[in-house]
């Protein structure tokens, strides 16, 4: 179903034309603005900006306003201030802000950003179509435009690979009452390329149905050999946001697909991709920011930080503002209502006093104000979450006093050559290595000296799942243990640490607060930041958000750690979808050959 702004009203076009001939008066007249006309590239100076409900009636000269202007039309003095379209991210996953729909929407809108397409994968793997549904329902509370992607892989790898145990599943005629719920857009990104390479049918058809209904096809293809990347596009996959290097974009930008220049808070790709900005014409190019959390939302921004980065490392202003604007809505098919700024399209308008460096002060959406001069003038309201939604940590006790951490193994004593997941801050990629490590009492021991510590998954979608145990390194974790049910994406619980029992304690205090981050050192529990709807986001208002993860930053900076790298970091290492080593609630996952390793390296 297309989005509702997208549909052609009839009444709504007539009051347009007669606006825009000067017959009914405009219901808000911006004046004196430069507009920034990104169709073109130009910068028109001393503009006026028509609107009429929630769109653009006409652009027209300042002198030109007096037979357009009524007794209640009001008047915005631009004060020479640059005028842009509202800010589009082409993918965006919600949940990682740690903010619900509703707080999300109130941070993003005072950054400029007036449209983000959300891929709802994460609170879908954990409450399946109920979870699309919420975030429907929710995102009809705010002025923000959340267009909804349609989640390709719950779970994200074939369940008959057998490498995680999924909470849920999504079918093909899952898809069929999905895209009738309102604001549906695309297929999220195609995760499991085994699959695709494969020419596995079940996919094939999701992307099928997709395209069949005008739903964009978007990708997840990180480190794709050039055939493998011939054959992935060829199944109708037309963009992608993992490229990490220029080569790999340009690999990418070759073959025809939309490249998503990524800018997140722990995978930061423009400035190693800028050159392609730079030094070529790219067409199918746009950013986003696919994960970004509260705490650079509030003190960075959303898209402005993106777009501002790309005008430091030498990008042209308008270039910058075209591929936050203009390009995604290309790609979405929707240049016709979002975008620019222009007759016809949807009244999203952001005011910044400089060009060089975007500030916004002033925010429309939907041609109603939502910022002024920096101040919230909309109220916004939250929907009740259901008790389904809130209370999702169901394992039991027992379980976690079972968990056998450490890996039992014949003989009291010795060394063992270990599988171990190592990873690199900042990075999504992990590396597969094989450590030598001590066994004391039969039991496999942490290497402080290597930073080699206990990693492991438990299932905690029912009260009788099961767990894996690892090992990690170069995580730079400091504490006795941390846990956290932000764990890509089928979100279980995934814990690291140097001590059995933090590691326990750390659990169970997931359990009480019904999912979130929790630290524990010496048996006390040292910080924690619930998460309550479905373990993944807080109901709290975003500044009580914000204060509540930086005193977890704190925390980790006493211990000269970065709690960034290593939540974003360990939120990944249970995802086997990306090179080269992953573990689930299954086990250890060498993800090239899709299979499940053992723990002893052979």
């Amino acid at each position: 179903m297309k989005p509702d702004f997208a549909r052609y009203s009839l009444e709504e076009r007539v009051s347009l034309i007669k606006t825009a001939l000067g017959l009914t008066p405009a219901d808000i007249i911006v004046t004196s603005v430069n507009l920034v006309e990104v169709n073109t590239g130009s910068i028109l100076e001393d503009t006026a900006i028509l609107l009429k409900g929630r769109r653009i009636a006409g652009i027209l000269k300042t002198r030109e306003i007096g037979r357009f202007r009524g007794d209640n039309t009001l008047v915005l003095d631009g004060r020479n201030q640059y005028v842009m379209p509202g800010f589009i991210d082409s993918h965006i996953h919600i949940e990682s802000s740690m903010l619900d729909p509703i707080g999300f929407s109130k941070i993003v809108l005072k950054h400029g950003t007036t449209t983000v397409v959300a891929d709802p994968h994460e609170i879908v793997n954990v409450l399946g179509i109920r979870g699309f549904e919420l975030f429907v329902e929710a995102s009809k509370y705010a002025p923000l435009k959340i267009l909804l992607e349609i989640p390709s892989c719950i779970p994200p790898t074939n369940p008959s690979m057998g490498l995680e145990t999924p909470p849920n599943t999504l079918t093909t005629e899952d898809l069929d009452s999905m895209i009738n719920t309102g604001n549906v857009v695309g297929l999220g990104e195609v995760m499991d390329f085994l699959s695709v390479l494969n020419a596995d049918e079940k996919l094939l058809e999701k992307i099928k149905y997709s395209i069949e209904n005008n739903l964009v096809v978007d990708g997840h293809a990180p480190l794709l050999l050039p055939e493998e990347l011939n054959a992935y596009i060829s199944a109708g996959i037309l963009s992608d946001h993992e490229s990490t290097n220029i080569n790999e974009a340009y690999e990418k930008a070759w073959r025809g697909m939309y490249l998503y220049i990524r800018e997140g808070s722990a995978w930061r790709d423009l400035e190693a991709l800028v050159k392609i900005l730079r030094g070529s014409d790219c067409k199918l190019c746009a950013f986003t920011s696919d994960d970004v959390n509260v705490v650079d939302l509030i003190e960075k921004g959303a898209m402005d930080r993106i777009v501002n980065k790309a005008i430091q490392l030498g990008l042209d202003p308008v270039k910058a503002i075209q591929l936050a604007t203009i390009n995604p809505a290309m790609r979405l098919h929707l240049e016709d209502h979002i975008g620019l700024i222009a007759p016809g399209r949807l009244g999203d308008i952001v005011f910044s006093s400089r060009i060089e460096y975007i500030q916004p002060t002033t925010i429309l959406a939907n041609g109603e104000i939502v910022y002024y001069n920096g101040k919230l003038v909309r109220e916004f309201k939250r929907p009740q979450y259901p008790d389904y939604a809130l209370n999702t940590v169901r394992i039991s006790d027992e379980l976690i006093d079972k968990i056998d951490i450490g890996a039992v193994v014949a003989g009291s004593r010795g060394v063992v050559r270990v599988n171990v997941i190592r990873v690199e801050p900042g990075s999504a990629l992990t590396k597969h290595i094989v450590e030598e490590l001590r066994v004391v009492d039969g039991r496999i021991q942490p290497s402080p000296e290597r930073d080699t510590m206990h990693v492991g998954v438990v299932y905690r979608h029912s009260s009788s799942g099961g767990y894996s145990t690892g090992f990690i390194q170069n995580l730079g974790f400091k504490y006795g243990a941390v846990a956290q049910t932000i764990a890509h994406d089928t979100h279980n619980i995934i814990y690291a640490g140097w001590s059995i029992n933090d590691i326990k304690r750390a659990i169970k205090r997931i359990k009480e607060i019904q999912g979130g981050i929790v630290i524990v050192d010496n048996g006390e529990v040292v910080v924690e930041l619930p998460l309550r709807l479905a373990g993944l986001m807080s109901i709290e208002e975003p500044e009580v958000v914000y204060e509540k993860y930086k005193s977890i930053v704190k925390k980790l900076e006493e211990r000269d750690a970065v709690f960034e790298y290593i939540f974003m970091t360990l939120s990944l290492v249970s995802l086997p979808v990306i090179p080269e080593i992953r573990i689930t609630d299954r086990g250890l996952i060498d993800v090239r050959k899709g299979r499940i390793i053992p723990l002893i390296a052979e």
